[in-house]
């Protein structure tokens, strides 16, 4: 049975490591997935390392039949500017 319920997803990112989360509550996460290299998380990734930021963005897509669809509310950006890069 599929619940039509909102939930909250967001990508954490801590130094060189990310990891998806999801939440009912907004405040309540669990982690989904495995963990991800951030540095790959780019248009310009290649075995040079040239490496200028990593690009977030959020889309949905029903590849397979074309029928399902995904609504958003809202898509907020937030970064601890109190915490040095790595």
């Amino acid at each position: 049975m599929e619940e039509n319920r909102p939930i909250y997803i967001r990508l954490y990112v801590e130094g060189r490591k990310s990891w998806f989360e999801w939440s009912y509550d907004g405040e309540g996460y669990q982690k989904i997935g495995g963990i991800f290299d951030t540095t790959k998380l780019s248009d310009e990734y290649c075995k040079y390392g040239e490496f200028t930021g990593t690009m977030v963005g959020i889309t949905c897509a029903d590849l397979m039949f074309h029928r399902k669809t995904a609504d958003f509310d809202f898509f907020e950006y937030v970064a601890d500017e109190t915490r040095a890069v790595e």
